[in-house]
């Protein structure tokens, strides 16, 4: 007869164990087993694992489980091993590229396109059907959805192989109709495939967001179907329920979790949250928790409030970011097998990401790893015993001093100061990610305590406890199976949401209260239904909102109660909101408040685990029986000598040991440093804790070190990393809360935080706090803001006037009376409006800056802390937005006082003596890695290089940017002599010289050493000669507004100079340029809108492989969502796609171009800023240009007109539409040795034509297939012939002819106007008294 005892079992897969945690819920008595996973079939090790476990406790025959919670990466493995289905996507007309433009973000930071590579999309582009039909984003019918037509389309897949389809249709979140009419046409012609519908799984705005989460659930969905089946059948005789951990750390019914997994393909991390929760928070005095999980390749962080963890609304996997629920759990690439390296270059110690895995592993463990990692650094400095697993794995300890022998052989240190550098390295990362889940919510770490588990957790707890200050640092039992105990006690939850779009001001309450009703209803009936669970013994439910002000994009969810709704009104809601955007962002403000989203929360009660307590110790020393081996532990470069190995197992409750120490068990080890006591409380906790507050830390004791040692390697690179952090929560903050869509979505905001005289030791830009400081006249105290837009008082830092910069000096010790310099912190921003003579204030036509808005000097808005309110008032009334102006403003300042309290904190960490010489000697490696490369990889001989901007948008071009590079005594020298002068209009680039060096360097850097931070220590190592009066050197009050085309094009000339004679360098032309659209006018409603918009193109083809599609090379920037723009513009935007064959064929393609359809629904004016609409994007090595841009409007009367690159003042009407391409990136290489087979693939993904084909020397028939004899006879015809009649230059780039061939046919080809030669045009203005002029004019053309 079956135990009647309820038996809950938890089961954690890994990728080397799978864990489980069995609990009788009657007694409190507890089992644990641990078997290796079976990553070809998870429920292998499953199986094995419950009959393991089973026979560990008495009758086990006669046991029937009463649930089995589980915990798998089966939705994980199938993304990153891409091994899921092969999906179908359903997309609206116009939207087919939706996942290969990917929002054209490429991640990382300036120049991290040149080695980027591209994922491949979850739904291939051959295999995405255009669904017919369009709703606005109020949910109204613009298009009805034509069945009998999609059917037609969908004849397109039959005969094809598929395993799922994922509909995602426009504006669906507002209305569910299409979607719900297209997925029973597709179940009519498709009956046995599951499909994925995104107004079910993601009813949210935002359409790439909401297509890729549905595209994860369909990739996902029929590989867990089939596991969870099999798994289920497979338990039938052992257990009543089986239920699957979601991401959020709730349950799920195996009904749900098939048919929304991806809600749960975070499960794993979430397991172990839930442990610390079940264990710690609901049985001990402790409820503010971080969580630190560390394992072989990762480690996973998360934050615990009041015994709850803190969800959030994305999961990141591999590549991708899905919109799912998930416990807010950072992962950093830090494990015990992160594999430390010293690059040649920069001599600087690297630990991770890069992971020796399971297979070969750490050198120690004897599977073929040679290599040094973190868990061979523990090994050397003893914190490792040398028998694990109970004893049963000896690890090798003379192999890991070997591999660590040669780190410290590479930094010239010896052994043991190379092991500790490696911890401290690897330490720092998981430093920067606690900071993430803690620091940067707004949270303080000392009203926190540390909880470590995870096999390599609890070693380096003790440390990390010293660096957040947040003690106890608590190690539960069995760190090493905490998830399967997470999963075996959490319990089943679900949740509904709906959008709810409106100003909370303009809302009635009952319309709020009446919405969440109607929640509750549902999620009531799916517990009840297909959870399982009578509403009785459900929680009381949750209620959430997102919120915004109005005008971000980022929201901010907050818990209500609809008892306080109903007493307070709206203010509950809004009082709440302000509250969380304080504590997230230091500040609110009185702009309206945004409703976006509405939820309902529901789980089942959780009632307090029987865990058994351990009996009471008479003594507080264990006895000497319970000491397993002694060892020699290294701290700080000390001995510590027979220090007791202690046997956890055989620990009482208020037993203390006191470090240094080790306390082993069979699946991890707990390290406690010298003036730390560990003390075992009646759960079986170890709480480790400093013995006084006098008692040394590691930072006290890194402090005497570098006095008597001088600084080391790692704390440098400690603070470097610190540094990277500091700049990374800068730029979330603005992205988080700021207006500016060119901020907070594109990303147009750039930061540097310098030491004291000005040098930037971090950011992107270079440093202009040096020139600032010489034209300041006036005090710099603590307190003090600066603000500036104005190009030429600050060299050319910023460049036009709707980039606005603060600047702030940052000091240490404030409140004593010797205040002392540390350092200063600035970031910029691109304002939406300035005032000016056009929205936007971009002018096309200015011939001067006072055209051009409101000019800024640099000018001390606050004194001591005290804002000069006047002042800012006077400046935000002359521009049409003053509220987003204000509102980023208050954000520019919030990243600037946030990476000053970073800064401060260093300091205070690292005291004066390691502070500064850590950032001089940043500054030196910075210097000798960029003079390394230029002496092995710069060729002595000049290189010279021009290109040109096709037009000033005045009727005058081309004008030309020429530089010369030469190699003088290891420092390049770039000479711009030969560049034109000033332009009458507005496209001038004032280049600071810092800046133009910090792009330099970080090219250099990218290819050679990504992971260095830049910064001004180059600076010394160039010479750049750019002549008064130039393009690049204008005499003010020469206008500025549009001067992207040569900031981008000086991304061209750079690869054109480096790449001449370092091939590793040589990229083609492309999208080095970021085109801007403005539309601003009045809504029926009286309103007033205006939107700036940077639009993006085809990134060049690379040494690497091909330039992506559409894709921004612009640093981290990405476009706004269409659905955004539909929201809060009157716009349609029908059609957002690539453009076939605009990239340049080439042995690697160049990007396509992005084409765009906007459809006006209201009257009002556009401006338009563009290039490359004459010359073509160059290709290189045998490549070939791609393809120029264009722009016309196709009236709504039948008339269209081409518009000029450059226009302002554009009248449009309701139904007119613009039709927008972007240029094509060039190709690299000759495109007759590009693979025929990829060729015909990319005809079938529609990014190459059958006639485009062609021109890569390939035949391919209308179904997509490649004609191998007929492509065999065209390459040999296409044969090219060599001549020696064509100039070096031309034989490496490939313009699409000369000059003269263009301008010959520029009206046939274009249907514009040539432009007039600068040449022929009468130039005024101070820049002709230059010698620079009178050396132009005289030379030839």
């Amino acid at each position: 007869m079956p135990s009647s005892s309820p038996y809950r079992l938890g089961v954690d897969v890994g990728g080397t164990f799978t864990d489980l945690f069995l609990l009788d819920e009657g007694s409190g008595d507890t089992w644990s087993a641990k078997v290796p996973s079976t990553p070809s079939d998870q429920s292998l090790a499953v199986l094995s694992g419950v009959e393991e476990i089973l026979r560990k406790i008495p009758n086990a025959s006669d046991v029937v489980l009463h649930v089995i919670n589980h915990g798998t990466t089966v939705g994980t493995n199938a993304i990153l091993e891409q091994k899921g289905a092969k999906v179908a996507l359903v997309v609206t007309e116009g939207y087919r590229d939706i996942l290969q433009i990917r929002r054209s973000q490429v991640p990382g930071g300036l120049a991290s396109w040149i080695t980027w590579k591209k994922p491949e999309p979850l739904a291939p582009l051959e295999m995405t059907i255009e669904a017919p039909g369009r709703l606005a984003s109020d949910g109204s019918e613009v298009r009805t959805f034509d069945e009998s037509a999609f059917e037609e389309k969908l004849q397109k897949l039959v005969g094809k192989e598929f395993d799922a389809v994922t509909i995602c249709l426009i504006n669906s979140f507002a209305n569910a109709a299409h979607e719900l009419a297209a997925r029973k046409v597709v179940s009519k012609v498709f009956p046995k495939t599951p499909v994925s519908i995104s107004s079910e799984v993601l009813p949210e705005i935002m359409e790439y967001e909401r297509t890729i989460t549905t595209v994860v659930n369909s990739y996902i969905e029929p590989a867990v179907a089939s596991y969870l089946d099999g798994l289920l059948h497979a338990l039938q005789e052992r257990a009543k329920h089986l239920r699957i951990l979601r991401s959020d750390g709730g349950l799920s019914s195996i009904k749900l979790a098939k048919r929304f997994p991806v809600t749960w393909v975070l499960s794993g991390p979430a397991g172990g949250v839930s442990g610390i929760v079940s264990v710690v928070a609901e049985q001990t005095r402790f409820k503010n928790l971080i969580t630190l999980d560390m394992g072989g390749t990762s480690t996973d962080v998360s934050l615990i409030e009041n015994g709850a963890p803190r969800i959030r609304r994305e999961t990141k996997v591999g590549d991708l970011i899905v919109r799912a629920p998930s416990v807010d759990v950072r992962t950093v690439g830090a494990g015990g097998g992160s594999i430390a390296r010293v690059p040649e270059v920069t001599k600087a110690l690297r630990v991770g990401p890069e992971s020796a895995s399971a297979v070969p592993g750490p050198a120690c463990y004897r599977r073929g790893g040679d290599e040094a990692t973190v868990t061979d650094a523990n090994a050397v400095l003893g914190y490792l015993p040398r028998f694990l697993l109970d004893g049963s794995f000896q690890i090798d300890l003379d192999a890991a001093k070997k591999a660590v022998q040669q780190v410290a052989d590479d930094l010239n240190v010896w052994l043991y100061e190379a092991a500790e550098g490696i911890l401290k390295i690897s330490n720092e990362t998981m430093y920067g990610a606690l900071r993430l889940v803690s620091i940067e919510q707004g949270y303080d770490p000392k009203d926190f305590s540390l909880v470590a588990f995870g096999g390599a957790g609890p070693l380096h707890a003790n440390a990390l406890g010293v660096l957040m200050d947040s003690f106890p640092v608590i190690v539960p039992p069995s760190p090493g199976v905490l998830c399967a105990l997470g999963e075996a006690t959490t319990t089943l939850r679900h949740e509904i949401s709906r959008p709810f779009i409106r100003v909370l001001e303009k809302t009635n309450k009952e319309d709020i209260l009446n919405e969440y009703r109607s929640l509750l209803e549902e999620v009531i009936d799916v517990m009840c239904d297909v959870q399982g669970v009578p509403e009785s013994k459900q929680q009381e439910h949750h209620f959430q909102a997102d919120l915004r002000y109005h005008g971000q994009a980022h929201n901010v969810p907050v818990n209500l109660s609809l008892d306080a709704l109903e007493r307070h009104g709206l203010s509950a809601i809004r009082d709440l909101f302000e509250a969380e955007h304080k504590r997230l962002f230091t500040y609110h403000l009185q702009s309206p408040v945004e409703l976006i989203n509405l939820r309902v929360i529901a789980e089942v009660k959780k009632s307090r685990l029987p865990i058994r307590k351990l009996s009471k110790a008479l003594l507080p020393d264990p006895a000497t029986s319970s000491i397993a081996s002694f060892s020699t532990l290294i701290f700080s470069g000390s001995e510590y000598r027979d220090c007791a190995v202690w046997t956890r197992s055989t620990l009482q409750s208020g037993h203390k040991l006191q470090g240094p120490c080790i306390v082993t068990e069979m699946d991890s080890n707990t390290l406690v440093h010298p003036g730390f006591i560990a003390e075992i409380d009646d759960m079986g906790n170890i709480l480790i804790s400093p013995i006084s507050e006098s008692s040394p830390s590691l930072v006290a004791m890194d402090k005497v070190s570098h006095g008597d040692l001088g600084l080391d390697s790692a704390t440098v690179d400690i603070f470097e990393h610190a540094l990277r952090n500091a700049r990374k929560e800068m730029d979330t903050l603005m992205t988080r809360t700021t207006m500016s869509p060119a901020i907070r979505e594109q990303q147009d905001e750039f930061n540097v935080i310098a030491e004291p005289s000005g040098k930037m030791i971090v950011g992107q830009f270079g440093s202009f706090i040096g020139d600032f400081l010489d034209s300041w006249k006036g005090t710099i105290e603590a307190g003090d803001v600066f603000l500036t837009n104005d190009p030429y008082s600050v060299a050319g830092a910023i460049s036009h006037h709707p980039d606005w910069l603060i600047l702030m000096p940052i000091f240490a010790n404030e409140k004593l009376s010797r205040a002392l310099l540390v350092a200063w912190t600035a970031n910029f921003g691109h304002m939406t409006d300035v005032g000016g003579n056009v929205p936007g204030s971009l002018p096309t036509t200015a011939c001067s800056v006072f055209e051009e808005g409101i000019q800024i000097p640099v000018t001390k808005v606050a004194s001591k802390g005290a804002w000069n309110q006047d002042l800012m008032e006077l400046i935000y009334r002359n521009v049409r937005l003053p509220e987003w102006n204000r509102c980023d403003v208050h954000a520019l300042v919030a990243a600037c006082t946030l990476a000053g309290q970073r800064m401060a904190d260093l300091y205070k960490r690292f005291g004066d003596n390691t502070y500064f010489t850590a950032i001089e000697e940043l500054l030196e490696r910075n210097r000798k890695a960029v003079s390394s490369i230029i002496a092995t990889s710069i060729p002595d001989e000049p290189v010279f290089f021009e290109d040109w901007i096709d037009d000033d948008g005045q009727g005058v071009g081309p004008w030309k940017i020429a530089c010369m590079m030469s190699r003088e005594n290891g420092r390049l020298v770039f000479d711009f002599s030969e560049t034109d002068p000033q332009s009458p209009s507005s496209i001038n680039f004032y280049l600071s010289i810092n800046m133009f060096k910090m792009f330099v360097g970080i090219y250099l850097l990218m290819v050679y050493d990504p992971s260095v931070v830049a910064n001004d220590g180059l600076q010394s190592l160039m010479d750049v000669y750019i002549p008064e009066g130039s393009l690049l050197r204008p005499i003010r009050p020469a206008a500025l507004s549009c001067r992207t085309h040569f900031l981008g094009r000086l991304l061209d000339l750079i690869s054109g100079l480096l790449g001449q004679k370092a091939p590793e360098f040589m990229t083609a032309a492309g999208f080095s340029d970021s085109p801007h659209f403005m539309y601003s006018g009045y809504k029926t409603s009286g309103e007033w809108f205006q939107l700036y918009w940077l639009g993006f193109g085809g990134i060049p083809a690379r040494p690497h492989g091909d330039g992506p599609d559409a894709h921004s090379l612009w640093p981290a920037m990405k476009s706004i969502p269409n659905e955004f723009l539909e929201l809060y513009y009157p716009l349609c935007m029908e059609t957002y796609a690539t453009l076939p064959d605009s990239g340049g064929p080439g042995l690697y393609r160049g990007g396509n171009a992005q084409f765009i359809r906007w459809r006006f629904l209201s009257e009002g004016e556009i401006s338009i800023h563009d290039d490359r609409w004459l010359s073509k994007p160059w290709g290189v090595l045998g490549g070939e240009p791609g393809q120029r841009s264009s722009k016309v409007l196709a009236r709504k009367d039948g008339g269209r007109e081409i518009l000029g690159s450059k226009q302002d003042r554009i009248r449009v009407r309701r139904g007119d539409v613009l039709e927008w391409s972007t240029w094509g990136g060039g190709g690299w290489g000759d495109a007759l040795q590009r693979e025929p087979e990829k060729v015909g693939l990319e005809v079938r993904r529609g990014l190459v034509s059958r006639e485009g084909a062609q021109r890569y020397g390939v035949i391919v028939d209308k179904e997509g297939k490649v004609d191998e004899e007929g492509t065999r006879l065209l390459r040999n015809k296409m044969e090219r012939k060599e001549t020696d009649t064509r100039e070096e230059e031309q034989q490496v780039f490939n313009r699409g002819g000369t000059w003269e061939e263009l301008k010959e046919k520029c009206f046939k080809e274009t249907g514009l106007a040539l432009p007039k030669d600068p040449r022929e045009v009468e130039f005024r203005g101070p820049m002709t008294r230059t010698k620079f002029y009178t050396a132009w004019k005289r030379r030839e053309p």
